[in-house]
C-alpha cells in the first residue's frame, strides 16, 4: 500500500472516524481507500484498520488530522 495521504478525506460513512484526528486514509495501489487508526501505532487495544462505521471509540478526538 502507498503511504497515508493526509489530503484524502475519510468517507462520511466511517462514523466517528470521519471527523477523528487519529484517522488517516491509506490508498492502495489499486485505488482502494482504507481508514487507519494512528492510535494503533502506540496502543495495541486499537485496531489498525477498524471495522466501519465506528459508533463508539474511547480514543475519539474531534478535529483536523
Amino acid at each position: 500500500m502507498n503511504d497515508d495521504r493526509k489530503d484524502e478525506q475519510v468517507p462520511p460513512g466511517a462514523g466517528l472516524c470521519a471527523t477523528c484526528r487519529h484517522a488517516a486514509v491509506v490508498v492502495s495501489d489499486r485505488g482502494n481507500r482504507f481508514v487507519r487508526c494512528t492510535l494503533a501505532e502506540t496502543d495495541p487495544s486499537y485496531a489498525k484498520y477498524p471495522a466501519l462505521p465506528m459508533r463508539r471509540c474511547p480514543g475519539f478526538q474531534d478535529g483536523p488530522r
